[in-house]
């Protein structure tokens, strides 16, 4: 093959790239944030999940970590995380700004939560993210979510265990991703900051049925890709296109799959 030939092929692939990237874009975004190390728990199955359920518009891997270590990640990888949630912040500006009206979500896992978090505490109004689900979170549940709540247009869903192991050890020992000792995470009892009460803090716990989809309650399960495609699409798919979705599978409604809490929000710091 001539070096000219190799150039056109990959002029051409690059064009084809961009141009499925473009008709994605034209139906929102999802962010998947990873935990601390980015190990890529939940990358394959939160994208496989979403399109099954008949997601179309464009799933990112958002990566974040500046070491690959989840220990050093968790502790003194904190500001790092937190400048990394103002860089999705402003990719997500630039998004939002070149597709006004889209919705844009994000679904993050175990500290990943917290670069979600601050991305969201980061948008530039009139940016919004839709919906936020946290996965195994490892903020602290007291955390001030004021902030970040007043950008988001829709819902945050917490998916918590209380039986999650890393953040009963590991987590406990090191620090909440935001940085608190002795505090228990968002992943174990759920986003409970004191004060004022909001319906727009859904928390789920564990409950056995979720075993089937590959939740255990375990600290990174609730990425399998049955639970992604038959519970968390719901979170992310439009409305009416989820209805559909749901029609089409055996998952419960959401109703049966999650106990509400309405979660009290009052600033803590």
């Amino acid at each position: 093959m001539s070096l000219m030939v190799a150039v056109q092929l990959a002029g051409c692939a690059l064009l084809s790239g961009c141009e499925s990237t473009a008709r994605e874009d034209a139906f929102g975004r999802t962010y998947y944030i990873d935990g601390a190390g980015n190990w890529g728990y939940g990358v394959a199955e939160v994208y496989e999940g979403l399109r099954k359920a008949g997601y179309q518009g464009r799933i990112i891997n958002f990566r974040w970590s500046p070491t690959l270590n989840p220990a050093l990640d968790q502790t003194v990888g904190r500001p790092i995380a937190r400048l990394r949630g103002i860089d999705l912040a402003h990719e997500i500006n630039r998004y939002l700004r070149e597709y006004p009206g889209r919705q844009v979500n994000i679904i993050c896992l175990s500290a990943g939560t917290g670069v979600g978090v601050w991305a969201c505490e980061a948008l530039e109004p009139p940016a919004q993210v839709h919906n936020l689900v946290m996965l195994g979170s490892s903020l602290a549940s007291n955390y001030d979510i004021r902030k970040a709540l007043s950008n988001i247009s829709g819902s945050i869903f917490v998916y918590y265990a209380p039986g999650d192991m890393i953040l009963q050890g590991p987590v406990r020992s090191l620090g909440t991703i935001d940085g608190q000792i002795g505090v228990d995470s968002v992943g174990l009892v759920g986003l409970r900051p004191p004060g004022v009460r909001t319906d727009k803090i859904v928390n789920i716990p564990w409950q056995p049925k979720y075993e089937r989809y590959g939740w255990t309650g375990a600290h990174t399960d609730a990425t399998s890709e049955p639970f992604v495609r038959l519970v968390l699409a719901r979170h992310i798919l439009p409305a009416t296109e989820a209805i559909a979705s749901s029609k089409q599978t055996s998952a419960p409604s959401r109703a049966g799959t999650a106990t509400v809490t309405q979660a009290a929000i009052h600033p803590t710091r």
